[in-house]
């Protein structure tokens, strides 16, 4: 008899192991797949896009915010300044590796050709899509926002984080941290259209 009633209690063991594996990994494992489904589907379409930003850039010894427009076409990308004042009208565009830095109010003018390292064009999405490819990265999810979160390994920056809107699949805003103590940038994307 006791042997009897251990063996119907192992089979029961095995059967809520059984459950609870199938609730907690297959489980899981769906909501990872939907997550990286979400993000796959969000960059495909952030190939091309306009938008409005305020980038803020905190450093050890002050805080600037600047208003910009961006545009990115593929592997072309214009950022525009609005503000502040003294810097208002600079253009800066990218395309095949190929720096371009213009600015008609101050009559200037500066091409760069082949310039591959010289800048990291950290303030444009399609930089942050390469990334994501190519580095470490992790998904994490709130109730309104995707994030998705990369490590560099790099001297200069130790992560970027994409905070997604989960409702309407755009970019909310884009963190930028450095090395460096409290140094971080933030893109807040105000008005963002996708072509």
């Amino acid at each position: 008899m006791k042997k009897k009633i251990v063996f119907i209690f192992a089979i029961i063991c095995i059967i809520l192991f059984a459950v609870f594996y199938y609730i907690f990994y297959i489980s899981g494992n769906n909501i990872i797949r939907n997550q990286n489904e979400f993000v796959e589907d969000v960059f495909e379409k952030l190939e091309n896009y306009e938008a409005k930003i305020k980038v803020n850039v905190i450093s050890n010894k002050n805080e600037n915010i600047y208003d910009m427009y961006q545009m990115v076409n593929k592997n072309y990308s214009k950022l525009v300044i609005n503000y502040p004042e003294n810097v208002k009208g600079l253009e800066i565009e990218f395309e095949n590796d190929c720096l371009k830095i213009r600015n008609e109010k101050n009559n200037m003018e500066k091409i760069y050709e082949n310039y591959k390292n010289g800048i990291n064009n950290s303030l444009f999405l399609n930089t942050f899509i390469k990334e994501y490819k190519e580095e470490r990265s992790e998904i994490l999810e709130t109730e309104e926002e995707i994030i998705v979160k990369i490590n560099l390994d790099n001297n200069y920056i130790e992560s970027k984080e994409l905070y997604l809107n989960k409702y309407t699949k755009l970019p909310i805003k884009l963190l930028i941290k450095y090395n460096t103590q409290k140094n971080n940038t933030s893109i807040i994307y105000n008005d963002i259209k996708i072509k």
